[in-house]
């Protein structure tokens, strides 16, 4: 029971952690790497996502953490309340989901992670086209924000897997 748990503390703490390094990152990589090809971290996610993968035993309720983490991330960084608040608990979810059917280890977490991702960012572009706010084709898409977006998140997950691990497992 999260109530119990020193996770009670560490989990928020966490979220508000990743959500302003989310963008203190984003800021450094859009003046560091190559023009034209957007490599946006997703440290808020990233943390609700260990929470999910490492405490399966613990009753995080992290679906309403994670809406809680969406509704901050749409209020701070993208203005349009709603897109991020049901994104993130249905990626979630589908972690959640696809978690049953692997073992805890570097691996499965790789395909699951790689899997939100691409829901978390497909999604949130499809929003985007359907407000009509992005007028960006889907194959600039796919090439030149997915693709490096996948490449960072990816290498973020296996820099952060072990330390956030042993985190986790000394909290349980």
């Amino acid at each position: 029971m999260l109530s119990h748990s020193p996770l009670r503390y560490i989990l928020p703490i966490g979220i508000l952690i990743a959500l302003f390094l989310d963008g203190s990152i984003s800021l450094v990589f859009s003046h560091l790497l190559f023009n034209g090809y957007y490599f946006i971290p997703q440290l808020t996610f990233l943390w609700l996502f260990y929470a999910m993968f490492f405490q399966y035993r613990i009753n995080l309720r992290i679906e309403w953490w994670s809406a809680l983490a969406g509704l901050l991330f749409d209020s701070y960084y993208t203005g349009i309340l709603g897109v991020y608040v049901f994104i993130f608990p249905l990626a979630i979810y589908v972690g959640k989901k696809l978690y049953k059917y692997f073992s805890v280890n570097i691996f499965s977490a790789l395909l699951i992670y790689i899997i939100d991702i691409f829901l978390i960012y497909y999604l949130s572009f499809f929003a985007n086209r359907l407000k009509h706010l992005t007028e960006m084709s889907d194959s600039f898409f796919l090439t030149h924000v997915l693709g490096p977006t996948l490449i960072i998140n990816v290498i973020l997950l296996i820099f952060l897997y072990i330390p956030c691990q042993l985190l986790f497992d000394h909290l349980n």
